[in-house]
């Protein structure tokens, strides 16, 4: 019997759904119908994906080598290295594609007629050529692409029957990712209105990092302590995760709970409410509702026209997130049992009403790639627009990563457009250099080195950064003054947001180009002295004219630091890359150290600089010790 099958590849779950003539239904991957988007390697080389992933030795031995969240970084140049061999984040969703579709083929008696895959709207012409290659690379011959937000609204008319011409706004929060999108039916399909938003590193995933450090903190540090290379401590890092994923998943149907906390050491009981959950995760929601207005208003409709806000993605059972829709918008919060089916169902309603294959590919899965040499991080992006604010506000732009990430999603969009359409484009401002090639590129010892100048800023003063000289600065909750050793003791109180930084400034050396140290294994390197260990988490960034940066979480490197003892820190610049935004350009780097956080610390640092080869130094940090 000929059927249709839909695909969501989704941040932490896939899941999958049938279309026949009979209906649609789930596809039933597992126990939980749907599966883990995990992979590792297996025997002979082969790849294993899903609960196989899931249930192998490495999932508690050496989760080093259990690879998770790979979807987030399609499109980013450098290869996962799992097992000596390495894979493109592609590779990796293809391994699990080519599973679900052997699996559903072999449970139908043989394969689908039509395939429809889903991908976020926010993506644009260079992260769909990317996603192009997964099914490429699975071997698939034919397939459809439809966006997410479409496949929910699709599924939810086949349900609900929306009314024709019925305008709706889709709110998807998975486990990775946020997409918001308006649409209106229409009797061919859904019609997408305005431009829809998205915010990365928004999701389950992130949530389960906030609940983490919370615990942690609530344990003083006892997980953060334990070291991953360890196989006690890694098989207890692993038990910790899974506990805190399921306890946030409790808490959406449980008011609240007592955890036992799996330590080497014994066991720690840990009391959690949905309270507190609540307040972790509503700075995050509010940056979600403001990124519904914005396509809202970019549909050039009013909220009164929306009739409904339909809610897809695992991460949208959280009862606040009902709550908070239902007050800022005031229109019915449509949800369905299982929010998680909601894409596949709706893909493969998509599947059952379009033979026409969109794509054609014919190419099988490539081997992985076995290193002999560590891979190359840069793939320069095509050039983009200056976004360097107005002089007359030069500072004011640099805003945390937290109270800015939907500001980040907006201007992705326009970027794409930008470099897409036919409207030539301008280089990044002109370069200019301090350094010799080969050498390091100092930032501040005793005084900042030119062409860039100390600020120090906060939220409670609008980001507007205060520069410091001789005497050092101080702007709200943050202070920066010399110690007299050639040292900048850096404090911040914990009353708000605050960040320390240098930066290069147009008119007194601009955006540099520093793609060498990216390319050269290079870090950033300084040395600090604690003096008093963070209490909350901590970013260390690097920007190229905000909102281009790229960002690592310092917080566990910071809290293991021995108090009073000067170290010197090498951050690998690879570290940053793993998690930049989509603006990412190392040829205009105007920001080369940031650090910023919402809570109390109080270090010295000295000797701030990049180094070409510096990351390759055993003592440098490793980018899964950074959280």
């Amino acid at each position: 019997m000929s059927y249709g099958v839909g695909i969501d590849l989704g941040t932490s779950f896939t899941s999958a759904a049938v279309a026949t003539s009979t209906g649609v239904r789930m596809a039933n991957l597992g126990p939980g119908i749907v599966v883990p988007s995990l992979a590792t390697p297996g025997p002979g080389g082969t790849l294993l994906t899903g609960l196989a992933a899931a249930n192998s030795p490495n999932a508690t031995t050496n989760p080093g080598l259990l690879a998770r969240g790979f979807k987030r970084r399609l499109g980013d140049p450098t290869r996962l290295i799992l097992g000596g061999a390495a894979y493109t984040p592609a590779a990796l969703m293809a391994a699990q594609l080519r599973d679900v579709l052997a699996q559903i083929s072999t449970t139908q008696g043989g394969p689908p007629a039509t395939i429809t895959l889903t991908c976020p709207a926010i993506w644009g012409p260079y992260r769909r050529e990317q996603f192009a290659e997964v099914p490429r690379l699975a071997g698939m011959p034919h397939y459809q692409l439809t966006t997410e937000p479409e496949a929910a609204a699709t599924h939810y008319t086949n349900e609900r029957r929306l009314g024709n011409g019925e305008i709706v706004a889709v709110y998807d929060l998975g486990g990775g990712t946020f997409d918001t999108t308006i649409l209106r039916v229409q009797p061919h399909g859904m019609e997408i209105l305005g431009t829809p938003e998205g915010i990365e590193h928004m999701g389950g995933i992130d949530f389960d990092d906030a609940l983490l450090t919370h615990l942690d903190d609530k344990l003083d540090g006892a997980i953060s302590a334990l070291d991953p290379e360890d196989p006690i401590h890694a098989s207890a890092l692993a038990a910790i995760h899974t506990l805190i994923t399921r306890a946030k998943e409790r808490l959406s149907t449980e008011p609240d709970l007592t955890l036992i906390i799996p330590l080497p050491t014994g066991n720690d009981e840990v009391y959690l409410s949905r309270q507190d959950l609540n307040t972790m995760i509503h700075p995050s929601l509010q940056l979600t509702t403001d990124a519904v207005h914005r396509t809202i208003t970019s549909a050039g409709i009013h909220a009164n026209d929306v009739s409904a806000i339909l809610l897809a993605g695992g991460s949208s059972r959280i009862p606040l997130i009902h709550q908070t829709l239902a007050k800022e918008f005031n229109k019915p919060i449509r949800a369905a049992l299982h929010p998680k089916h909601t894409v596949a169902l709706g893909a493969a309603t998509t599947a059952t009403r379009n033979t026409q294959p969109t794509y054609k590919n014919h190419q099988p899965v490539t081997p992985p790639q076995t290193l002999t040499t560590p891979p190359t991080i840069r793939t320069p992006p095509p050039p983009l627009p200056s976004t360097a604010p107005p002089k007359n506000n030069l500072r004011k732009w640099l805003i945390p990563v937290a109270a800015a990430i939907a500001v980040i999603a907006v201007i992705a969009v326009i970027a794409t457009y930008i470099t897409t359409s036919n409207t030539e484009t301008r280089d990044p401002e002109p370069v200019a250099g301090t350094t010799q090639r080969g050498g390091p590129l100092p930032v501040f010892n005793g005084t900042v080195a030119k062409p860039f100048v100390g600020l120090v800023g906060s939220e409670k003063n609008g980001w507007t950064g205060t520069e410091f000289g001789a005497n050092g600065a101080e702007d709200g909750p943050v202070a920066a003054r010399p110690d007299g050793k050639g040292g900048l003791k850096v404090t911040w109180s914990g009353e708000g947001g605050a960040q320390v930084y240098f930066q290069s400034q147009p008119g007194s050396g601009g955006n540099q180009d520093l793609s060498r140290y990216f390319d050269n294994n290079g870090a950033i390197v300084f040395d600090a002295t604690l003096l008093k260990p963070p209490t909350s988490a901590v970013s260390m960034e690097v920007h190229c004219t905000y909102p281009c940066r790229a960002k690592v979480t310092d917080t566990k490197l910071l809290k293991q630091l021995p108090v009073g003892k000067q170290v010197t820190v090498k951050l690998p610049l690879r570290c940053f890359v793993e998690n930049r935004a989509e603006q990412w350009d190392p040829r205009a780097i105007n920001t080369p150290w940031l650090m910023n956080t919402n809570g109390s610390l109080e270090m010295t640092v000295s000797n701030v600089r990049w180094e070409e080869g510096a990351a390759n130094d055993p003592a440098a940090t490793r980018c899964d010790q950074l959280s």
